[in-house]
């Protein structure tokens, strides 16, 4: 049994040694995930940030073409009034000012 001993240790050593290799290399594997996952964590914000600042955008616009839209609106009943009147003289005979 003596005689097992030193292949008994050796062997032992070998396999804690690859038991050390295996957690060196999951704590580097550890350590990356964490980098990329505070990666994500801030490209996130700045995704939602973006998104805020383009929802703001949208509803500035959405107001923007609401005021066009009226404008346009009281444009052309201008316009149709102008026209209305201008056939209106046009069949009296007179001619617009």
């Amino acid at each position: 049994m003596t005689s097992d001993l030193p292949s008994e240790l050796i062997r032992w050593l070998e396999n804690m040694e690859r038991l050390l290799d295996r957690l060196a290399q999951s704590g580097a594997q550890q350590k990356q995930l964490h980098e990329m996952v505070e990666r994500l964590v801030r490209e996130n914000e700045e995704l939602r940030e973006e998104i805020n600042s383009l929802q703001n955008m949208v509803t500035h616009l959405t107001g923007q073409r609401a005021e066009t839209a009226q404008a346009l609106e009281s444009l052309a009943a201008y316009v149709a009034a102008v026209k209305d009147r201008v056939l209106r003289q046009s069949r009296e005979g007179r001619s617009s000012e």
